[in-house]
């Protein structure tokens, strides 16, 4: 191959990853906008649904819901979750719901590496058709997105987040 072709098919490359890193999908969810319903199984069988949480309807109405989409070959995602998990009680006084979901694992995937992390605390759904995260615009991992009581979009932070970048945002979406 020719020097020539190897610099035009570095340069295609190139832009093509630039365009994946800085385009944002058209199907991605934006703030204040309704976030899409969820309705996932937790390990045991039994059906989570966001609407339980957030909206007019609400059955057990939360100040907000911090939904977390992560998958097990996710570094950043091992980092996180343990923070998340950390936070589940504190949260949970504040009336603050956390949802984490496999993205495109099932359970048999992920619980592994959630044990080994001792991540037990979050409400744990699977997601292993992706048909929830299409509908948040999943489009790298981790994604976290803040849900306010009235059932809309505060917030969505692509990337790892710490702590205490979590506490902060929960205590600015959910006053």
């Amino acid at each position: 191959m020719s020097f020539k072709k190897i610099r035009l098919i570095s340069a295609t490359a190139l832009i093509l990853c630039a365009l994946l890193f800085t385009v944002k999908p058209s199907f991605a969810l934006s703030v204040n906008q309704a976030a899409p319903p969820i309705a996932l199984r937790d390990s045991s069988g039994k059906y989570f649904y966001l609407s339980d949480y957030t909206g007019s309807s609400a059955k057990k109405p939360a100040k907000g819901v911090i939904v977390n989409f992560f998958a097990s070959t996710c570094d950043p995602c091992k980092k996180e979750l343990p923070a998340l998990n950390s936070l589940v009680d504190e949260f949970a006084r504040d009336n603050i719901k956390v949802v984490i979901i496999g993205y495109k694992e099932g359970f048999d995937e992920f619980m592994g590496m959630l044990e080994n992390l001792k991540v037990e605390k979050p409400v744990i759904l699977s997601d292993p058709y992706g048909k929830a995260g299409k509908e948040y615009g999943v489009y790298g991992l981790p994604m976290t997105i803040f849900i306010g009581a009235d059932g809309k979009v505060k917030e969505i932070v692509r990337g790892e987040l710490t702590g205490r970048a979590l506490k902060e945002k929960a205590a600015k979406f959910f006053k």
